[in-house]
């Protein structure tokens, strides 16, 4: 089923160490010795590579998918020992169902590789090829790893793919060194119990960077978000992943922990984003040791969210932190200055509401309705106070304007009850309730050593 290219005499050279097993009209071609091919070969058809094969795709040569289903399917080994002058190319038809490693032998190395416009260009089934060096464009999914798959993803560059790298079910690749570019989806997705080091990658222009949607228990380190829609986004973690010494320039949205989220966010750099680290729905991180300047809101608090927030160097911002629905954070030993407004309480921050309403119930009524069965909502709170703690911090220069006004004045850098006592919510409650108010003293009169990244 190795068919030379048909339009123009080329060159089709398949050097056999042993031979293929015979084609039947319609079956899978078969390769069950040690086989290498070189310059150009077309399938027109599926191929697999049996136990104790070895498929070796020489530097320099295209491999022609005529077919969707004419994918190459990997039992034994298969190296593809492209060079950086000489790539092996894959050139496929829409829909190319791709490479598909099945429960393969150790061994197998994609090097110097060239995807393009496959459906998915390499899957995996509890197998470990490395995968280095390559480039994958125009893919529905890159690499999807299907079930306890754990290769090595190194210093590829995945670039106008819908998802970069999908991982599932109990899989745990090391993902190091990569460039992921203008994914439309995502450029990394987990989820099912998958987990693996996503460390010292790119993610630039993304719609999504990464996004993980169950407990991750191993770090994201050192890598540079810049220009996505969303770099991060953690969905029901709990208390992971741990997210290190990453830097967040410019995105939309830096780290967004929703839905019973708790990740440790520490040592990481975030610059100019519009938000920096948002906290929705019960995502409650650790939140440490950053530097955030330069966002239109720095920290964005919303629907019971309760972070602790410790050791923050946050200056330059427009908004420092945003607070709202019921949302408690614990936030000390930061420093605050030279932003724009410190805190500001949005015009659900209401305890008064709160008590009145019974707005824990409300939420399982919502939660009841869409016939959703998420344990966490047992979890969540019921008593709240009527203010957001903020003692404890330091605030540059103002500092200075709190020692004059006391711990009671109605300040131009904060936004609470003193600017908007009452508030009324027409559909979720009759009357009008009491805004919150930020407690904000005892302040520190000097900086904290050791804040920041």
């Amino acid at each position: 089923m190795f068919n030379g290219v048909k339009r123009m005499v080329v060159l089709l050279l398949i050097s056999l160490l042993g031979a293929a097993s015979p084609l039947l009209a319609g079956s899978m071609e078969r390769i069950s010795r040690d086989t290498r091919w070189s310059g150009e070969v077309t399938l027109s058809g599926p191929v697999q590579v049996d136990k104790g094969a070895r498929l070796t795709i020489a530097a320099g040569s295209t491999v022609r998918a005529e077919l969707p289903n004419s994918k190459l399917l990997v039992l034994g080994k298969l190296v593809v020992a492209g060079s950086s002058q000489q790539p092996v190319r894959f050139e496929t038809v829409s829909g190319w169902e791709g490479i598909e490693f099945i429960e393969a032998e150790q061994g197998s190395e994609i090097r110097h590789a060239d995807f393009n416009g496959a459906h998915q260009a390499v899957s995996l089934i509890a197998a470990s090829p490395r995968i280095v060096e390559s480039e994958f464009r125009n893919c529905k999914i890159a690499l999807r790893l299907l079930r306890e798959a754990t290769p090595l993803i190194e210093n590829n560059r995945f670039i106008d793919n819908e998802i970069g790298v999908d991982n599932e079910m109990r899989s745990a690749p090391t993902i190091r060194g990569n460039r992921f570019e203008k994914h439309s989806v995502s450029a990394i997705v987990a989820s099912n119990s998958a987990r693996g080091l996503i460390e010292d990658n790119r993610f630039d222009n993304n719609k999504q960077g990464v996004g993980i949607v169950q407990p991750y228990p191993d770090p994201l380190r050192g890598n540079r978000f810049v220009g996505n829609e969303t770099a991060l986004y953690c969905s029901q973690t709990k208390n992971t992943p741990l997210i290190e010494k990453n830097l967040f320039e410019k995105n939309g949205k830096g780290v967004v922990n929703y839905s019973f989220a708790y990740p440790a966010i520490e040592h990481n750099r975030f610059i100019d984003n519009d938000e920096a680290i948002r906290n929705d729905q019960f995502g409650s991180a650790k939140i440490s040791h950053n530097l955030i300047r330069g966002s239109k809101t720095a920290l964005y608090l919303n629907r019971k969210s309760n972070p602790q927030i410790e050791y923050n160097l946050i200056s330059g911002n427009q908004l420092a932190m945003f607070v709202d629905y019921s949302s408690y954070p614990r936030v000390t030993n930061n420093h605050f200055f030279d932003n724009g407004m410190a805190v500001k309480l949005g015009i659900y921050q209401s305890a008064d509401w709160e008590k009145r309403s019974g707005s824990k119930r409300l939420v399982q009524q919502e939660a009841s309705a869409r016939r959703s069965k998420n344990p966490l909502l047992a979890q969540a709170p019921e008593n709240f106070n009527d203010y957001v703690d903020v003692s404890g911090n330091w605030w540059g220069e103002q500092s200075a304007d709190l020692q004059k006004v006391g711990p009671d004045a109605d300040l131009a850098m904060f936004h609470d009850r003193r600017d908007q006592p009452m508030v009324s919510y027409p559909g979720f409650g009759e009357g009008s309730y009491a805004l919150d108010v930020i407690r904000y003293a005892p302040w520190l009169t000097q900086p904290v050593p050791e804040v920041g990244p």
